[in-house]
Formats: C-alpha cells, sequence, structure tokens
C-alpha cells in the first residue's frame, strides 16, 4: 500500500514538474515572442519619426513595452513555481 503510495506521488510530482517546464518554457517563448513584436514596432516609430522629441517618444514606449512584458513573464514564471511548490507539498 504504501509503495502504490509513493508511486502516485511520484507520478504527480512528475507530472507537476513537467506542467511547471511547459509553462516556464511558453513564458520564455511569448516573451521572446513580444519582444520580436516590439523590435519591430520600434523600428518602425524610429523611421517615421520626424524629430527627436518623436524618436525620444518610441524609445520610452518600447522601454515600455519591454519592461511589461519581461513582468508579465516574470509573474507567470511565479505562479507556475507556486503550483510545483503546492504539488510538491
Amino acid at each position: 500500500m504504501e509503495r502504490q503510495d509513493a508511486k502516485r506521488r511520484d507520478q504527480g510530482s512528475s507530472k507537476a514538474r513537467k506542467t511547471y517546464e511547459d509553462a516556464i518554457l511558453q513564458a520564455f517563448r511569448t516573451f521572446i515572442e513580444t519582444k520580436k513584436q516590439a523590435d519591430i514596432a520600434h523600428e518602425e516609430a524610429l523611421k517615421q519619426a520626424t524629430d527627436k522629441q518623436a524618436k525620444d517618444e518610441a524609445d520610452i514606449k518600447y522601454k515600455e513595452a519591454l519592461a511589461q512584458a519581461r513582468k508579465v513573464r516574470d509573474e507567470t514564471m511565479d505562479e507556475a513555481e507556486k503550483a510545483l511548490n503546492d504539488a510538491r507539498e
């Protein structure tokens, strides 16, 4: 009986670990794709900017977009880690 319980715990832990790894991987993939899109938008904004103020504004928006993407990535990773730790308990 104890062996079956241990086996179930191991299977649950393994499944939780796989779910965690998938969530982390997806968070990084999403961040990378978001960054690519922000890079493209930033380049286009710089091309269309007619003065220094417009270029500065494009730079600010670009930095804000990257900061938001990092925040979402980090929050997703934190939630995945919490779920993994909860599954282990």
